[in-house]
């Protein structure tokens, strides 16, 4: 007789990391998701000082009197307004992407340190509060 073969192994999905990835220490560290965050804050500050006034056409630099020269600096003008435009739209991206990394930081660690005096971990939930209603908050309008 013939010993039982054994269950064949689940193969690992290639969707989902392993499980030893998934401990608190390897994938997530509150340190690790304050300092992305910080950093893309800074990132979205830097982003947002891009087009600098200094570089918006000066009407000086036109004859106004030439249609030609005239038309020119409207060109000019709409090109550094779409540079403005666009150098703010990434800046608000990132600005919401950090606060959003801020905020689930806070939650997790709430949630997951209980080592922490009970009064640490309420702040926590605060302080991801108020990051998530400042995300909310910029998009909403009652008019």
């Amino acid at each position: 007789m013939q010993a039982p073969m054994p269950p064949p192994q689940a193969a690992a999905s290639p969707y989902q990391p392993p499980a030893s990835s998934m401990t608190k220490g390897s994938m997530y560290t509150f340190q690790k998701w304050l300092m992305i965050g910080a950093a893309l804050l800074v990132f979205a500050t830097v982003f947002s000082q891009f087009p600098l006034a200094s570089s918006e056409p000066s009407i000086a630099d036109y004859d106004l009197t030439d249609e030609k020269e005239s038309e020119q600096y409207l060109d000019d003008m709409d090109s550094f307004e779409g540079q403005v435009a666009l150098f703010g739209a990434m800046a608000t991206i990132l600005q919401a992407g950090a606060l959003t990394m801020l905020g689930y930081a806070f939650f997790r660690e709430a949630q997951e340190d209980q080592g922490q005096h009970v009064a640490v971990r309420i702040t926590m939930i605060l302080a991801g509060i108020v990051l998530v209603t400042s995300i909310v908050g910029r998009s909403f309008s009652l008019f």
